[in-house]
């Protein structure tokens, strides 16, 4: 008996069977589950019937729109008694449901629309009926290989652009270790007892002493102050600090706020030996550029960019102007000088256009992704409208919303909606309709903004109108795309994560707006960041376009970004450890695993795992990653960008293994190519080629292979059908061998840095493990 978790791992293919029987009928029979070599190619598909195999190769995409995939196949009908294929092309469509954590599509309601079979005559009306009758009730195909497919379609035309608010964030730099902690909005001080105040607004440990007219700030083991919330802040010499450790237990217990760095180590220690951070406290939108030590540039190959190594932040200088760029949240702005300067925001078309050419192999080649016009560009686009889906049960999933006070309306600008600004949960008025709420990627309904609430079987069409403007945006990728009696088909982009697509054609993270909080007596509910929450995008030729935060994600972190499903502090300890790797990184996590079994119902191909760290990563043999990429902002608090090394693991078996950069992916296709056998293709109106290094592109005429030689623009066409299923095969053949390594530039873990682990690398609360190698010493 294989365990369920293996089962769902490993019964990847879609091979079947089709037997007739005596009396004629077709009957379909699934083998058992398959073992699935790593890497191995299930394209072509075999189908057997008496007297004739027939092959149905990797499908090409008209559109995926939703859940609906729109679909062609070349097929090959062999006789038994021939050497010769009849090849023609079938049409079809399929409901799709999206893991991406695992990188399964789930296809059923599988219909043929169409067929051609240019030498088969009259005798077509038999497959086509054979095909018809043969279509498995439900099929698997990798993520990555439609993804790639849909790169040749006009899919990246179709997704809706943004004008963002693109004002620069005040961008601090540093060559020596410094942290970062936000405020949202003006300090907010409430009463802590015994006579002490804590600022509400921030998820930093921040005490004010009216009777010393002192700022206490919770950092390592120990405690900064200062005279003012801005600072200049020193080691507390003379603080209350019982009273304050006293505070620092109640707020980490109930997970208000969180501590900047490791706990564990010794502030004091960091001081004698200067690594001890500068402290930097923000009201305003921030980010922080550490470099190790001053910068050092090194030249990319053929162009005249020159990139700061030393650094887990994208920083350039032209060598024709002179001129610094940073790339930060996937916005480039540009200063004459990094330190004490004023920044300016660049649009993405007005680059030098040496960025346009900074090579795929470059460490930082994950820029690309927000250069316009771009291979890498175009992928970002069409990952970031791949939707996660699910299908959840109407009678299980529940909700409460909690407000603080009553509800608090406010109006959507731009619309005639309005939604509640005292809870963590967006809850919509729809005016003439009635109240709308989503919660981790299920929408649900009431009469009243109390409840109760049921699962909805659709939302009004002006809840999509909600403009980036508004701090619930957000809420506006995610989708119900079906139902019935009993389950909602439902699925949400990384959109609901906090990703827009500008107005510059590249995917960005956050609107850019600074939205007003809600703070009252007693609670405070954030709004979405754009910056201090180190958000950037990975990109590299092993595992495509990421997501990433410089997120304190070790196991027992917080992972708090203020967007939709990570809202407010709904992560707890249960954060993407692998956040920064490739494969869509934290745009992957798969929200839906929360519900549990009892409610996500469908493949279930991604569950709630009990690991924590974990969530939706069951299925995959229970692996995580901890560390990949490595870079170390502390949740909204403090940033320490750093991260060489990483730690991959089994959570079932405890294995291990740890690295600094250099963890490649497999190359399983070689020279760009698909696997041996897959090299058949069809165009839309039904003609048949293939191709070879060899023989180049030739064209099945019913007859038999003859040279092909079209119009350019066919040509450029067929060449893209041929790259995208060639880097379809790899990233698939990788991840399903275990690849966690390219999440980054052109390979391995440390692209986006080489200074030490960081929180990320090991399992140290996000620390400030990353300078000099180890970092503070404990």
């Amino acid at each position: 008996m294989i365990p369920n978790t293996c089962r769902q791992l490993i019964t990847l293919t879609l091979t079947v069977s089709l037997s007739v029987s005596s009396h004629g009928a077709n009957v379909w029979q699934t083998p058992a589950d398959t073992y699935l070599p790593s890497g191995a190619d299930p394209w072509p598909h075999a189908i057997t019937t008496p007297g004739e195999t027939i092959q149905v190769y990797q499908p090409q995409l008209n559109h995926w729109t939703g859940n609906t995939l729109d679909a062609y196949a070349a097929v090959a009908i062999q006789s038994q008694n021939s050497h010769d294929k009849a090849y023609g092309v079938i049409w079809f469509t399929a409901r799709t449901e999206v893991d991406k954590v695992n990188r399964l599509v789930t296809l059923d309601k599988f219909k043929l629309t169409s067929w051609k079979f240019p030498s088969l005559g009259n005798d077509i009306s038999k497959y086509a009926q054979t095909f018809k009758a043969a279509m498995p009730s439900i099929q698997t195909i990798p993520l990555d290989l439609l993804e790639t497919s849909l790169a040749t379609t006009a899919a990246v035309d179709e997704q809706k652009m943004f004008p963002l608010n693109n004002q620069p964030p005040d961008i601090i730099f540093s060559s020596t270790p410094a942290v970062l902690a936000l405020i949202d909005g003006q300090p907010a001080l409430r009463p802590a007892g015994a006579g002490l105040q804590k600022v509400m607004n921030t998820r930093a440990l921040i005490i004010f002493d009216p009777s010393r007219q002192l700022y206490y700030l919770a950092l390592m083991d120990g405690w900064m102050e200062a005279p003012g919330i801005s600072g200049p802040w020193s080691v507390a010499k003379l603080a209350p600090t019982r009273l304050l450790n006293r505070l620092r237990r109640t707020a980490e217990a109930s997970d208000q706020s969180q501590v900047l760095g490791n706990p564990e180590q010794s502030l004091k220690q960091a001081y004698e030996e200067g690594e001890a951070p500068r402290v930097y406290v923000s009201a305003v939108p921030a980010e922080l550029l550490l470099t190790q030590g001053p910068p050092r540039f090194t030249p990319i190959v053929g162009t005249a960019l020159l990139y700061v190594e030393n650094s887990g932040n994208d920083i350039f200088m032209d060598n024709s102007s002179q001129m610094f760029y940073v790339l930060v949240a996937g916005r480039w702005f540009t200063s004459s000088s990094l330190e004490n300067s004023s920044w300016a925001y660049v649009p993405g078309a007005h680059l030098p256009s040496d960025f346009a050419e900074i090579p795929a192999y470059s460490p930082k080649a994950s820029v690309l992704v927000s250069v316009p016009g771009t291979l890498q560009a175009k992928e970002a686009l069409i990952a970031n409208q791949t939707p996660q889906t699910a299908t959840i049960s109407r009678s299980a999933a529940k909700l409460e919303v909690a407000y603080y006070g009553v509800p608090n309306l406010q109006p959507i600008d731009g619309t005639d909606l309005q939604y509640a600004a005292n809870t963590v949960i967006p809850v919509i008025y729809v005016p003439s309709h009635e109240f709308y709420a989503v919660h981790n990627g299920v929408w649900f309904e009431s009469a009243s903004a109390r409840g109760p609430w049921t699962v909805s079987p659709s939302v009004p069409a002006e809840i999509y109108t909600i403009p980036p403007t508004s701090p619930i945006h957000y809420v506006t990728y995610a989708y119900v795309y079906g139902f019935t009696p009993t389950a909602v088909y439902v699925g949400y982009t990384p959109g609901y994560y906090g990703t827009v697509v500008s107005s510059d054609d590249v995917v960005v993270y956050g609107t850019g707006w600074n939205y007003p909080t809600y703070v009252s007596a007693s609670a405070w509910v954030p709004t979405p960041f754009t910056y201090g929450v180190g958000a950037a995008f990975s990109w590299s030729t092993a595992t495509g376009w990421g997501l990433g935060f410089g997120l304190g994600m070790a196991l027992g972190s917080v992972c708090s970004p203020w967007w939709g499903p990570v809202s407010g502090w709904d992560w707890g300890t249960a954060s993407p450890a692998w956040g920064w790797s490739g494969y869509g990184g934290a745009a992957a996590a798969n929200v839906y695993g929360r519900w549990g079994n009892t409610v996500y119902a469908g493949t279930r191909a991604a569950w709630a795992s009990p690991y924590p760290g974990n969530i939706g990563i069951a299925a995959r043999a229970g692996y995580y990653a901890a560390g990949v990429k490595g870079a170390t902002y502390n949740a909204g608090t403090g940033v320490v960008h750093g991260g060489a090394a990483g730690v991959a693991g089994n959570a079932y078996s405890g294995q291990s293994v740890s690295g600094s950069r250099g963890f490649t992916y497999n190359t399983n296709t070689g020279n760009g190519l698909a696997h041996a056998g897959n090299d058949i293709y069809a165009d839309h109106d039904g003609n048949v080629y293939k191709t070879s290094p060899s023989s180049g592109w030739q064209q099945h005429d019913g007859q038999g292979w003859r040279t092909w030689s079209g119009s350019n623009s066919m040509r450029s066409s067929m060449n893209s059908w041929q790259s995208a299923r060639g880097t379809g095969d790899q990233r698939w053949g990788n991840f399903h061998a275990g690849g966690w390594g390219g999440g980054f530039g052109g390979g391995g873990w440390a692209d986006r840095g080489r200074w030490g682990g960081g929180g990320l690398g090991g399992f140290d609360r996000g620390g400030f493990r990353g300078f000099k190698g180890g970092g503070f010493r404990r």
